[in-house]
């Protein structure tokens, strides 16, 4: 099996989070996160339909809690790892 790149790695969920300080609850929000993903799948909604829902409710939540200047930092930042990474977009299925 080829050695996955960087990018892939960058775009894999992460499940070992012990050597990680999350906020309170983070292990139980990414349940919920992921139940609902999965509860997605199971009805059959495309993934970009998806993705485009999780984000129409995902920003104005980032924009709030870190303002534009830092949600927007944030984003290039990730823009920049992944672009330096050399994964493919389609990285993500």
């Amino acid at each position: 099996m080829p050695e996955r790149t960087k990018a892939q790695a960058l775009l894999e969920p992460v499940d070992d989070t012990s050597d990680v300080e999350f906020p309170p609850l983070f292990s139980d929000a990414l349940t919920e996160v992921r139940a609902a993903i999965a509860r997605c799948d199971t009805a059959g909604i495309p993934r970009d339909t998806m993705l485009a829902a999780l984000l129409t409710e995902l920003m104005p939540r980032l924009v709030e809690a870190y303002g534009p200047d830092g949600v927007s930092s944030v984003l290039g930042e990730l823009a920049r790892e992944i672009s330096a990474a050399g994964g493919p977009p389609s990285a993500i299925q």
